[in-house]
């Protein structure tokens, strides 16, 4: 926290805006609470220790405001005169759109009434990583995280199965 300015600083000259700075240094400092505390920060001894902590930070803010920068709340923005005004604009209407974006809708509805261990497996196995990288992202053991990605599985196929017979 007593590099806070530095912080904000960076974030800054990264591009990120002067009223948004508050929100993402809060998270940089969580993020370097986390990598200590999971140990990838090892500085040198023998080094000035400020300054090798500031090198760091700067990379962890870095890495955060790139990561804000990109985010799609920050990205589609749209500014108007009268944001009312575009609710009563016509959109082209596209059926087959709407069926696929209903159908998403309700998987993601699905997803989130599954416990947590279960939208952690699907999630990870989702982005395609197999049995042995969950187990590892997950600190399980190979058994256990198998098992739980054949009882998610097994889960959220019940769960669609129940929607789609109402």
């Amino acid at each position: 926290m007593a590099e806070r300015a530095f912080i904000v600083a960076t974030l800054i000259s990264c591009g990120v805006p002067a009223r948004d700075s508050a929100d993402v240094a809060q998270a940089v400092v969580l993020g370097a609470w986390r990598a200590i505390e999971a140990g990838r920060y090892r500085p040198d001894p023998a080094a000035n220790a400020r300054q090798v902590l500031r090198r760091w930070l700067r990379g962890v803010a870095w890495r955060q405001a790139t990561h804000y920068l990109g985010s799609a709340y920050v990205r589609h923005e749209v500014l108007h005169q009268e944001p009312l005004g575009l609710l009563h604009q016509v959109v082209g209407l596209n059926l087959e759109a709407q069926l696929q974006a209903r159908a998403e809708m309700e998987a993601l509805l699905a997803l989130w009434q599954m416990p947590f261990w279960a939208r952690e497996v699907i999630a990870l196995a989702a982005l395609g990583h197999g049995g042995a990288e969950i187990a590892s992202v997950l600190h399980l053991h190979l058994g256990t995280a198998a098992s739980r990605l054949r009882r998610a599985r097994k889960l959220l196929a019940r769960m669609r199965r129940r929607k789609g017979s109402r």
